[in-house]
């Protein structure tokens, strides 16, 4: 069919029946295989990593690949992108185009070919996108080898190959055995009669009747021409390849491996090794060896399964091609052994073995690793036998922290005092020391440890990595303004802001917003301040810190920073529902300063906060940042709108007047619709309390417009 099976078509192949990636528990995520979804996962060997990260760091650097890594920002003080997990963004950057070297080249080999067959070049205009299965073969390319084959044999005359050449064209554009056969009737016995035979086969394959095509390919596989008998024997592996698994689509329509029939696998496999027995460097010697791997998993053979990956990952011979076979690896692998891990290293496959080991450390809903030491204990001697022990006390290390046995940790491991360039093994085992320090709380020696580590790293994943840990760590410690410091380490605005959002005091917060490093983090430690000053009804404090503003010059804007938009405290009322007046947010605050019980100010207060959202957004910057999630925690954040407070003590109070008391009635009830949950902050109100306010709006206040527009209570 092809001179050469490209790994792309490999993997096709491979993986036509394959349901997602079982690498990690993340739902939103671009295609981990396209060039613009970069790593995610932290630069360590970790459990919780994805596994398709653990395994691409691990053989790109064994191999001097270069990684598929986020780019460091130009001013990391000045930008929050730089994080370890999914970026939303990588879905919307267009893929790369492929060389523009290469595709020239194969178009003027086929318009050439076109050319001496005598064939329109339209004729090749069938739609050939994405094909899956049997027919992923049935491409321009496997044209032009055939057309090679064609012009290479001095047994046809030019008629012949012209129609021959033909009936091949038809086949791409999807025609039937019986039209192929019928547009060769008239071709002589001899050398045009063999490929007549193949292209009939040909079409029997793509039509799935395997035992047509078998019958063809079979009846080739002598012949004398060294293309078609290559050929012919290729296609009966993946002829009975395809057979297998006619009935494999299990309840849910998805591929269920359980019910592909062994005997055709079998049958497969060995067409596949008499493949490459006779042609060990022959045109589809690379896929051959690539249907193995779909064949042992077909044969839920993973021990041979596993020494297949072990070398193919040794093969890979771009990045590109290491990528697409951790991808086939993972969605194979990772569809067996996610629910039910692997517990013992296959015996000729200790990088494999790691992987899977690995990923049986990631802890149960009990809170335990799957992995026990006595497993582990067990599986040290392929480790041995591989030469690959370091990969082994990398599980240790990791198994003594899932369980617990940070004194192991900390007995087992030295502080380095130098760090390679280049080596995820050791820089791990690093971080894997300081964590079992923040364990203990032996915080002092984990701050020291990690501005140590800080300044041995040369990597900027490595530094980001850690700036995280050493935040967390001065956070625990209770020396949160250490992070701030002039000669702070922690220089990721990302972390900063982190902590100012959750953990800076009022005095923190305004001394950043006046003697930040830039005009991105006084930007956010002011809008910060000015939230809790109103949450946290400090009204004449909000009226001079807003002040500062003046102090940034100018105040960051657009999208990247659109959760700390100090122009949102500019709001002149305007926005409030149809028929209650509201003044400006600083006349709302300044009536408050002088009585923060002023009923018509607080309704007004509420307005703002529910017309612009505005709140100390947690949410935007959340994802990727380690440990310092956990360390900036807090069970009630700072910075939340609690609106129904305010209309709770509206409708307490004997000196609100009707119109805002009517209007606090209605907004309390209006906080629970329509789902019936509530919208305002606060704790949850019952629907009988609901019902109370209700009653009380309609028949004190009937005469009001939220009586007559309100129907229910929700």
């Amino acid at each position: 069919m092809v001179r050469k099976i490209s790994l792309a078509v490999t993997v096709s192949l491979l993986l036509a029946h394959t349901p997602h990636a079982f690498a990690s528990s993340d739902m939103e995520d671009c295609t981990w295989s396209d060039d613009t979804c970069l790593l995610k996962g932290a630069p360590v060997l970790a459990p919780d990593n994805d596994s398709r990260d653990n395994l691409l760091r691990l053989l790109s650097e064994a191999k001097s690949f270069a990684l598929p890594v986020q780019p460091m920002p130009a001013d990391i003080t000045r930008s929050r992108d730089f994080y370890f997990a999914y970026h939303p963004q990588w879905d919307d950057v267009s893929p790369q185009s492929t060389s523009a070297d290469a595709a020239p080249i194969e178009d003027k080999a086929l318009a050439e070919q076109l050319a001496a067959l005598q064939i329109d070049p339209a004729a090749m205009s069938a739609d050939n996108g994405e094909q899956e299965n049997r027919f992923v073969s049935n491409n321009t390319e496997s044209v032009s080898q055939f057309f090679a084959a064609l012009l290479a044999d001095g047994a046809l005359t030019p008629e012949q190959r012209h129609t021959l050449a033909q009936a091949r064209v038809a086949l791409l554009s999807g025609a039937t055995s019986e039209q192929v056969s019928a547009s060769l009737a008239a071709l002589p016995a001899g050398a045009p009669a063999l490929y007549k035979a193949y292209l009939d086969a040909a079409a029997r394959f793509y039509e799935g009747d395997y035992a047509g095509a078998a019958q063809g390919f079979s009846a080739l596989v002598k012949s004398d021409s060294p293309w078609l008998a290559e050929t012919a024997q290729y296609m009966l592996m993946r002829t009975a390849l395809n057979k297998s698994s006619q009935q494999s689509t299990g309840e849910y329509g998805d591929f269920d491996v359980t019910r592909v029939s062994h005997d055709d696998v079998v049958q497969a496999q060995n067409a596949a090794q008499a493949y490459l027995q006779r042609w060990s460097q022959g045109h589809y010697a690379d896929s051959a060896r690539g249907m193995l791997r779909r064949i042992n998993w077909y044969l839920q053979a993973w021990p041979q399964l596993a020494e297949r990956y072990e070398q193919a990952f040794q093969h890979a011979a771009s990045p590109q091609a290491l990528r697409g076979l951790v991808t086939e690896y993972d969605n194979v692998f990772g569809m067996q052994f996610y629910e039910h891990p692997l517990t013992e290293a296959f015996p000729e496959a200790s990088l494999v073995s790691f992987i899977e080991l690995l990923r049986a450390l990631r802890l149960n809903s009990d809170n335990k690793p799957v992995l026990t030491q006595d497993a582990l204990n067990t599986s040290k001697p392929a480790f041995e036998k591989g030469g690959k022990l370091p990969l082994w006390r990398n599980l240790q290390l990791n198994l003594w922290m899932a369980t617990g046995n940070y004194a192991a940790v900390l007995q087992e491991v030295a502080p380095a005092q130098t760090l390679p360039a280049h080596d995820i093994l050791v820089f791990s085992e690093q971080v894997i020391y300081g964590e079992a320090l923040m364990a203990q709380q032996q915080w002092p020696a984990a701050r020291d440890f990690w501005l140590r580590l800080l300044k041995l790293s040369q990597d900027n994943e490595q530094q980001q990595y850690v700036q995280a840990k050493l935040a967390a760590t001065l956070v625990y410690m209770g020396d949160t303004a250490a992070v701030f410091a002039p000669d702070s380490a922690v220089t990721s605005l990302r972390y900063r802001s982190r902590v100012l959002k959750t953990q800076a005091s009022p005095e923190l917060l305004r001394q950043q917003a006046t003697k930040g490093p830039n005009s991105e983090e006084r930007t956010i430690a002011l809008h910060t301040l000015l939230v809790r000053d109103l949450t946290e009804n400090r009204f004449g404090d909000w009226l001079n810190d807003k002040k500062l503003t003046s102090a940034i010059t100018p105040p960051v804007t657009g999208e990247a920073f659109d959760d700390v938009n100090l122009s949102i405290f500019d709001w002149n009322g305007d926005t409030t529902e149809p028929g209650y007046v509201c003044q400006s947010l600083n006349e709302t605050v300044t009536a408050l300063s002088k009585n923060a019980k002023d009923p018509h100010a607080l309704n007004c207060l509420g307005e703002f906060f529910r017309t612009t959202r505005t709140q100390v957004d947690l949410w935007k910057e959340s994802a990727g940042n380690g440990v310092l999630e956990a360390a900036i925690s807090r069970k009630e954040p700072f910075g939340q709108s609690d609106r129904q407070r305010y209309y709770q003590r509206i409708i307490a109070s004997p000196k609100a007047e009707p119109e805002d008391k009517s209007y606090a009635l209605y907004r309390a009830i209006m906080c629970y619709a329509p789902s019936g949950a509530n919208d305002c902050g606060g704790e949850e109100v019952d629907k009988l309390k609901r019902k109370g306010w209700f009653t009380q709006l309609k028949t004190q206040y009937p005469g009001s417009p939220w009586a007559q527009k309100l129907k229910y209570y929700w």
